[in-house]
């Protein structure tokens, strides 16, 4: 996922499908963020905006990426597991977050704290998938309806 998310970033800002909200996107791996409640965590993927906007902190976007099998999970049960993969992520890594990570420092003007624009929830698709696609496509509706702010995707 890492290495798609560079390759992403290295497409012209239109081309792009995961990081077009961005300029010049930096993404870093296993960064420490800090929220009063969850404490100190470690976002598997953050994504800085390295361009100068003059007076704004920097968009922030944040992915977790879940390796769950969810193939043997339907309606209710897969919607249940959804929500809360969705609400964890949003708990951990969404709405304010205190970055802990000293070369990120320069592109925080406004202090370490910086709101989050949006948070990413990926599964690992393939075997651990629900085969029933219906079931999916539900479950991920709920989801949004139920956690806005995460963005939930099956890869």
């Amino acid at each position: 996922m890492v290495a798609l998310l560079q390759a992403d970033a290295k497409l012209p800002r239109a081309e792009r499908r995961a990081l077009g909200d961005f300029d010049t996107p930096r993404i870093e791996r296993h960064v420490g963020v800090w929220k009063p409640g969850p404490g100190l965590c470690f976002a598997d993927v953050l994504v800085i905006e390295e361009g100068k906007l003059a007076g704004w902190p920097p968009r922030v976007e944040t992915f977790s990426f879940k390796s769950r099998d969810l193939s043997r999970l339907n309606g209710k049960a897969l919607e249940a597991q959804m929500i809360e993969d969705a609400r964890e992520a949003l708990r951990k890594y969404g709405e304010v977050l205190d970055i802990r990570r000293d070369s990120l420092q320069p592109l925080l003007r406004q202090g370490s704290e910086v709101p989050v624009s949006r948070v990413r929830l990926i599964y690992e698709g393939g075997d651990l998938k629900p085969t029933n696609t219906n079931y999916l496509d539900a479950a991920v509706k709920k989801v949004h309806e139920k956690v806005p702010g995460v963005e939930v995707l099956i890869q």
